[in-house]
């Protein structure tokens, strides 16, 4: 696909899976590249847990927490396998940047997906920020000196401002902040709210802090993968 691409001009509209239906800009963002020319190896792991999360019970409806959502990836793989496996779901992607808020609601609108579009980011204390671009890869724009304006609010304020009283799964991508947005929500939320289903990125910089904060949590780590750890609620 790299190859067949080559020479050509971006967007790319693909159907990457069942239910999933995407606008992809691989130029500008190495997510988008990654599910345009490899999406059969693109966070295999990951969505592997994340669907047998969606299908270990199917009575109440599947809550998932897309934080850092990107272009909403991650929100549209929990949705096809809450329909494919027949379940209800509610599906909310915390997203600060304008331009990645778009291609994700655009994206939910080309697969059917009712996906909720929370634009803030997400740190462990509220108030507001610049968000950087990303540079040549938009999924890395993060709070910075300058750049888009954005609100800022922590986890369990998400929660609060819509209703979300359980969550199910809950991925953490938010370039940096990831630790400190955890250890508030670890503090202040209820354990009752804490997600059954954790994944979260690791990094050379935060890895055995990040470990060392959700295992205190009682949470066991399933696996890591190349960019992320995939932790369990322990019971």
């Amino acid at each position: 696909r790299k190859r067949a691409i080559r020479g050509l001009t971006e967007p790319f509209d693909i159907a990457i899976a069942p239910y999933v239906n995407a606008r992809l800009y691989p130029f500008t963002n190495r997510c988008e590249k990654r599910a345009l020319c490899g999406v059969q190896v693109w966070d295999a792991e990951e969505r592997a847990a994340l669907r047998e999360a969606v299908e270990a019970r199917a009575a109440e409806a599947f809550v998932f927490l897309d934080v850092g959502a990107n272009v909403g990836l991650y929100s549209l793989f929990a949705s096809a396998y809450a329909r494919e496996a027949g379940r209800p779901s509610r599906i909310i992607a915390v997203e600060p940047s304008a331009e990645m808020g778009a291609r994700l609601r655009f994206n939910a609108h080309a697969s059917g997906a009712l996906i909720e579009h929370v634009a803030v980011a997400v740190s462990d204390t509220p108030g507001t920020a610049s968000l950087s671009s990303g540079g040549s890869n938009r999924g890395e724009g993060q709070l910075s000196d300058e750049g888009e304006p954005v609100e800022v609010i922590t986890l369990l304020q998400v929660c609060e401002r819509h209703a979300v009283t359980r969550i199910h799964a809950m991925k953490l991508d938010i370039e940096g902040h990831d630790e400190r947005a955890l250890e508030a929500f670890f503090r202040d939320a209820p354990e009752s709210l804490h997600p059954d289903l954790l994944i979260v990125e690791l990094t050379d910089a935060n890895r055995s802090r990040l470990v060392e904060l959700c295992t205190s949590q009682n949470y066991l780590l399933r696996e890591t993968t190349s960019l992320n750890g995939i932790f369990e609620k322990s019971s």
